[in-house]
């Protein structure tokens, strides 16, 4: 057992220090041949250096992502705005990194304790790491459209009152964007970018969307994509309405919210705080009865 930790171990360490240069040519000419959609990432990962081991190692192995769950993949990572951080490939070598770390761990814990539960836990254990980045990635998305709620009331009337002192729509967008910071400012920058180069603004619209996929963003575009068909004017009128059904629909929210945190307070307040104060009123009352039985 022990040989098999030293060689896990070097295994490890020596990935650390292979050059990912040699294996840029195979995932170049596999890239090449799957015509992936290109992404634009910024900064830099501790762990892409893996990313060509990795996407090397699938294809020694033969293992292919499909297009429908690469295109799945890269959409979620768009919707926990995470696009401009992850490549797919990348996404990909941190779920493999993150189940090779926990295999790796608990085995060490079994050899070294000498507890075979551990090892035989350790495969399964791997699973679970490989599926811990999904969880963090659906985490980030409900926090990403839980904050494009909070944010989309403030901005149409931003958008409204810009509109009211003259701009366009586009222009007055782009100017609530540049003064506001959040991830609706972006998805506003990314509207106003699309249609400066040229492409329609209903179908920008459109597109911001698809990128947040939120049901008060979608009908607030709907609205004002009729609006902007028609050719009819009343932009500010629309926004004003949508603002209001924002409004409308977070404090139907919030009655919901506070309705079922007192149906959760409930039962600690039924196991915890009504025995504590039972026990403080009738407490002396029992000890004063106590005493006079004792006494006679």
């Amino acid at each position: 057992m022990p040989y098999l930790i030293s060689i896990l171990v070097f295994v490890f360490i020596s990935i650390l220090f292979i050059p990912s240069k040699w294996f840029e040519a195979n995932v170049i000419r596999k890239r090449l041949a799957d015509a992936p959609k290109d992404i634009n990432v910024t900064g830099k990962l501790s762990f892409r250096r893996f990313t060509p081991l990795v996407m090397h190692l699938m294809t020694i192995l033969n293992i292919r992502l499909s297009i429908e769950k690469s295109e799945e993949m890269a959409t979620k990572l768009q919707l926990g705005g995470q696009d401009d951080k992850f490549r797919v490939e990348d996404f990909i070598t941190l779920k493999v990194l993150s189940a090779l770390f926990f295999l790796l761990y608990f085995l060490f814990l079994g050899f070294a304790g000498d507890q075979p539960l551990f090892i035989y836990l350790a495969v399964f254990i791997m699973f679970i790491g490989f599926l811990i980045p999904d969880q963090w990635l659906k985490s980030k998305i409900n926090k990403r459209k839980s904050q494009i709620r909070k944010e989309l009331p403030y901005m149409l009337n931003a958008v409204a009152v810009m509109s009211e002192a003259g701009l366009n729509l586009m222009p007055a967008m782009k100017e609530v964007a540049n003064k506001q910071d959040g991830e609706l400012s972006k998805e506003l920058k990314k509207v106003t970018r699309d249609v400066s180069v040229g492409e329609s603004q209903v179908r920008a619209l459109e597109r911001m969307g698809e990128r947040c996929q939120v049901d008060e963003v979608n009908r607030f575009i709907s609205a004002l994509s009729q609006n902007i068909e028609r050719g009819a004017s009343g932009i500010t009128k629309v926004l004003r309405d949508q603002a209001k059904e924002v409004w409308e629909a977070r404090k139907k929210n919030a009655q919901q919210l506070g309705e079922q945190a007192s149906m959760k307070l409930f039962l600690p307040l039924l196991l915890f705080a009504l025995p504590a104060t039972a026990i403080f009123i009738l407490g002396p009352a029992l000890i004063s009865i106590i005493d006079f039985l004792l006494s006679n």
